[in-house]
Parts: structure tokens; C-alpha cells; sequence
């Protein structure tokens, strides 16, 4: 980034963020990096993918919805019981959320990735309302251990208040804003992931987010609701601001929509995890949108399964071959699947058959 003067920007909390070089200088080695994603329980494609992520985004955002309806008991989350099996629980939408904060928290620990989580209102009792995590390597040392101490510190505090969105957006959008010349100039951008299941009740969002547009950002939208009324509110404001911008449900409400569209993919909480930790690889943002076709699939079986979904054949030239492959790269590899509530491969072959030949035999 030469000739190019680096912003020293002052949080709200007086501390000064570091510089774009800086949070860079934070992340661990690639092939170290891959290691530790895939020891999270993650597939070579999807750990490549969290360790491209970091060096793509240089900063990372979490605005948190902490009002009191957050407390609403109609959240869900996965948990594993006895012999391994997993299945969801019912909890309330603020343990559904923290369960996903913690998750995200220790990965930025893992990856050097810097993130600030950043509470709408200020918690219960005495806990922080902003955590910065990911300014050091590995969840070991002591400095890693204190980060993700103040994160359960967070996570643990009680939802209470209104929803502020607006106010933690436009101090998160002066941050980006005074480093977007060193973003730019580094090629990285900034993630901003907004977690909440309502409206601001503190002015007009889609202003508050308008600036964002002329910034190097990518904007996740995670909902904490399935009430109709606040997903197209949501869903308006997208249409509206046309941001780099990726609206998610939570794991049930997602995994119901992709199926729709792609009824052999099996839609499980690493790429779920992914989309959270912010991705612009395209294809992901499809999903939920548009039935695949066939030239597409080599590209979502690499980005999921890696190397061993890299050299298939092209299903347009060799369907058998392609669907072989892909049995073949996923051996051994199953995830928690949400919608059948039971382990399943990433890939239903036969399904996919199916859909795109219309059935007949397919020798595996």
C-alpha cells in the first residue's frame, strides 16, 4: 500500500483500531489456518473457504440485536446427545445467537481475523458491550483465552432494550469509511453482519445503511425470526440499497428454502457457518434463489468437498462419470441435516440424478 496514508481511527470506547496492515499481520499461515477449520468440523473445500474469507475481508463487524424480544423462546439450536447424534432443541432466539457468536468468535481466535461484536444495547450487569477478538493467533495462548472469556461474558449477559441498529451502523460505517482508501488498495473489503429479528427503532435503516454502498463492504444479514413482516422488511431494504448483501434465515428456516431449489444438496451448518463468516463466492448466494444447472454443480462440489471434487469430469460430457466422482470425493463425509433431522452426505447422487436426468439408472 504505497503512498498511502493509514487512517489511525478511534473506537467509541476510545481504543484505537488497527490499521488494515495491521489486522493483516494478525492471520495465521494458509496451510496452518486450513488445519485449524477443519479440526472445527469443517470439509477441505469449506476450510479453504474460511481461510480465503479472512484474507479477503480485513475487518470484520458483528452488530447484535440484544433487545428484550430477543428473549422470545422460538429459537433452535443443534445439539449433539449421547453416542454422537445430533438433533435441535428448542432455546430462546438470544441462545441461538450466542451459540453462532461463540462459534465465530473462537474461529477469529483460531485465524487471527479481526472482529468486533458489538451489542446494540448495553448488557446486564457489567459485562462489554463491545468484544474485539482476533488480534492474536490460537486459542491457547493467554491473550486468545481472555478474548474468548469476554466474548462468554457477552453471550451470557441477559437480552433487555430497544434495537438501535442505525446508531451501531453509522459508527461502524465511520470506521470503514476512514480505512476504505487502504482497503481498496489492499484489495480486501470489510464484512458487516447485522444479527437481529426486528426493525430499528431508531430511524430509517435503509438510510443508515445507504453510505455502505460506496464502500468496500459485504453486508450479512442474519435474522433471529421467521415472522414474515420482518423478513421482507429485510428483504425490501436489499432490494432497495442494492448492497453487496446476503439476507439469511437461521439454519432451519435456510436449509428449508435451499432444498426447495436444490432438493440433492443437503444443507448442513458449515456452509450455514460460511455464509455467516461472509463469502462472496457467488454460487452460495444462488442457492436459495435459483435451480442450479448442470454446468454449475462442478463449481458448489469444489467449494464444499476441495481438491478431491477438483479434477471431475464435466457433467455435461460424462454425467455417470461426474456423479461418481462426487460419490466418490464425499466418502466419508456426512453432515447433520436439518430438514431430516439425521446425518446425511452434502450430495444425494441418485437425487441429483433424478433431477437432472429425469431418472433412469446411474451405476455407483
Amino acid at each position: 500500500m504505497a503512498g498511502i496514508v493509514e487512517a489511525q481511527v478511534v473506537g467509541v470506547d476510545g481504543s484505537a483500531i488497527p490499521t488494515v496492515s495491521k489486522t493483516q499481520s494478525y492471520a495465521r499461515p494458509v496451510a496452518e489456518s486450513i488445519d485449524a477449520v477443519r479440526n472445527m468440523g469443517m470439509p477441505l473445500g469449506l476450510a479453504e473457504q474460511f481461510v480465503k474469507s479472512t484474507r479477503d475481508f480485513s475487518y470484520r463487524f458483528w452488530i447484535i440485536d440484544n433487545s428484550g424480544s430477543m428473549g422470545t423462546q422460538d429459537g433452535h439450536r443443534v445439539m449433539s446427545g449421547p453416542g454422537g447424534r445430533e438433533g435441535l432443541i428448542s432455546c430462546s432466539r438470544w441462545e441461538e445467537l450466542g451459540e453462532g457468536i461463540g462459534w465465530h468468535a473462537r474461529l477469529a481466535v483460531e485465524l487471527g481475523a479481526y472482529t468486533e461484536f458489538r451489542l446494540l444495547n448495553q448488557p446486564s450487569g457489567r459485562g462489554p458491550q463491545t468484544v474485539v477478538v482476533g488480534t492474536t493467533v490460537g486459542s491457547d495462548d493467554a491473550a486468545s483465552k481472555a478474548e474468548l472469556a469476554r466474548i462468554q461474558q457477552l453471550v451470557y449477559s441477559e437480552p433487555t432494550g430497544r434495537t438501535p441498529l442505525c446508531k451501531q451502523i453509522r459508527e461502524v460505517t465511520a470506521q470503514i469509511a476512514a480505512n476504505a482508501a487502504c482497503l481498496r488498495a489492499s484489495g480486501t473489503k470489510a464484512c458487516v453482519v447485522i444479527a437481529s429479528d426486528g426493525e430499528a427503532s431508531d430511524g430509517d435503516i435503509a438510510q443508515a445503511l445507504r453510505p455502505l454502498r460506496d464502500l468496500p463492504v459485504w453486508v450479512v444479514i442474519r435474522l433471529c425470526t421467521d415472522d414474515d413482516r420482518v423478513v421482507q422488511y429485510w428483504n425490501d431494504i436489499d432490494e432497495e440499497l442494492e448492497l453487496d448483501m446476503d439476507v439469511l434465515d437461521d439454519l432451519s428456516g435456510e436449509a428449508a428454502e435451499v432444498n426447495a431449489a436444490q432438493p440433492w444438496l443437503t444443507y448442513g451448518g458449515p456452509l450455514h457457518r460460511l455464509r455467516e463468516w461472509g463469502t462472496a463466492v457467488k454460487i452460495l448466494d444462488l442457492l436459495d434463489e435459483t435451480a442450479l444447472t448442470k454446468t454449475q454443480l462442478p463449481a458448489l462440489a469444489k467449494v464444499i468437498l476441495g481438491g478431491p471434487a477438483a479434477d471431475l469430469p464435466h457433467p455435461e460430457l460424462d454425467w455417470n462419470g461426474f456423479l461418481q466422482g462426487i460419490d466418490a470425493a464425499q466418502q466419508g463425509l456426512y453432515t447433520w441435516d436439518p430438514k431430516r433431522r439425521a446425518m446425511k452426505p452434502w450430495f444425494d447422487v441418485r437425487k441429483m440424478h433424478k433431477v437432472y436426468k429425469g431418472g433412469g439408472c446411474v451405476v455407483m
